[in-house]
């Protein structure tokens, strides 16, 4: 089956009246305008089925998700951005105190969920599947988890947060039906995410022309399980996907951000001229060669770059706008986005081996290929070295390889949950306002609908 980007614009205008928003206090993420197709109408058979199914492809790649405001909102909150420049709903979640005011959170959380609410709707439409109807389910479990997981480490406190994981995490939507549902555990969320990546590890195929595969299920299933500071499961579920070795490090960092594609991606939003180009709000929010952008680093961060061998430092720029550091990585009109590649897994497979004081060799080499790209080869760690240390670098690493990518906030409260504070900021792990705010609307269709506490971390 082929991913064709076109086939989402034919099937816009389908999903808008399918899965529109109603306004004000009613049912505010799934509710069908009054004049809105019904299902039977708009998927009658396999083909509108797949154009369903590509159509939640157009949200997890589109503004709301991996097109940009997961990763601004991501960093905002984190502790590599100068955000003294920040105001209105930036300065918020800056300032760590999100309101359930903000146009730009309300935006990302609808949007969100209309990616779940998609791959629902091709849940519930399988018999219309003949030839792919393992292929479809596989896809529209993965877009499920993987919606849920972001929501998930962006509302809810982290998992370790308590020691059953029973705090209040999201809703879990798993039907079109317009029902009004209540927070479900942490636990439940992770749970269900992962029964959704095992189903979908087990229906996807080995290649799927740009469609998500087995491997991409089981990168995901490996970040997952990091989050939850699982290391075995995230090492087993790394290194089959390291193994498969249908993925190698590219060779510079120019790769990762292209429409040529990356060498190692594992599943990637791919950007298609005139159909499909995501990516646009990292260019509003990070890109350096137009403009000041309001994503700037700070000068504590561009010091850990700025070593004489480190090629990284070539991705920031410290010239062009004097006093302020921008990163350069998103400055092209047009390129793919990545959601899970190589490097990501390697430096997962290196500090969850650390952790279980296993498989240090592997770990070892994991740190060393990362090092040897972005060090020129005059950098490594010895044979030999502590768990401790091959944690200290492979965090350290992973700091500087995913910059502006949207990881380091998690990366704080998966750490603090473990019982170590390294939020260069000064504020702990689990203060109220590391975890966003749900928006008034939400709360306003349903009266028990429980919020997050009030407050900041300062």
């Amino acid at each position: 089956m082929k991913f064709n980007y076109k086939n989402i614009l034919k099937t816009v205008a389908i999903l808008a009246v399918l899965a529109g928003t109603g306004t004000g206090c009613k049912k505010y993420l799934d509710a069908p305008p009054q004049d809105a197709l019904n299902k039977e109408q708009a998927i009658g058979d396999e083909a509108g089925l797949t154009q369903v199914m590509n159509s939640a492809y157009q949200v997890v790649g589109g503004d709301a998700m991996f097109g940009g405001k997961i990763q601004a909102v991501n960093e905002m909150m984190a502790d590599q951005l100068n955000g003294t420049n920040l105001s209105g709903d930036f300065g918020e979640f800056y300032g760590r105190k999100s309101s359930i005011f903000g146009d730009y959170k309300r935006d990302m959380y609808v949007g969100m969920y209309q990616g779940v609410y998609r791959a629902n709707l091709v849940l519930e439409n399988l018999d219309k599947a003949t030839t792919t109807k393992d292929n479809i389910e596989g896809q529209a479990k993965f877009v499920r988890a993987l919606v849920h997981f972001e929501v998930v480490k962006l509302f809810a406190q982290p998992w370790g947060f308590t020691a059953d994981n029973s705090h209040l995490g999201i809703t879990i939507r798993l039907s079109t039906a317009v029902v009004t549902k209540n927070r479900s555990t942490v636990k439940q969320v992770y749970d269900q995410i992962i029964t959704d990546l095992k189903d979908a590890e087990n229906k996807l195929p080995d290649v799927n022309n740009g469609l998500p595969t087995k491997w991409a299920a089981k990168g995901l299933l490996a970040k997952v399980y990091f989050q939850m500071n699982d290391f075995q499961n995230a090492y087993n579920y790394a290194n089959q996907v390291i193994e498969s070795k249908k993925f190698t490090l590219d060779a510079t960092y120019a790769a990762r951000f292209t429409e040529t594609g990356s060498t190692e991606s594992i599943f990637q939003m791919i950007s298609t001229r005139g159909a499909f180009e995501p990516g646009a709000e990292l260019r509003n929010q990070f890109r350096s060669d137009n403009g000041l952008p309001n994503m700037r680093f700070t000068t504590a961060f561009y010091a850990m770059v700025n070593t004489p061998n480190d090629v990284r430092k070539t991705l920031f720029d410290v010239v062009k706008y004097p006093g302020n550091i921008v990163i350069t990585k998103y400055n092209k009109d047009r390129f793919n986005v990545p959601v899970i590649y190589l490097t990501q897994m390697k430096l997962i497979r290196a500090e969850a081996a650390a952790e279980n004081n296993a498989n240090l060799p592997v770990a070892i080499q994991d740190i060393n290929d990362i090092m040897n790209r972005a060090y020129a080869g005059t950098k490594s760690i010895p044979v030999g070295s502590t768990p401790a240390f091959i944690i200290t670098n492979a965090r350290f690493e992973r700091g500087l390889e995913l910059a502006g990518e949207g990881n380091r906030l998690s990366e704080i409260k998966r750490i603090g949950a473990k019982g170590e504070n390294i939020d260069k900021r000064g504020s702990v792990w689990n203060c109220p306002g590391f975890i966003l705010q749900f928006p008034q609307e939400e709360m306003g269709t349903n009266v028990n609908f429980q919020r997050n506490p009030e407050g900041n971390c300062f």
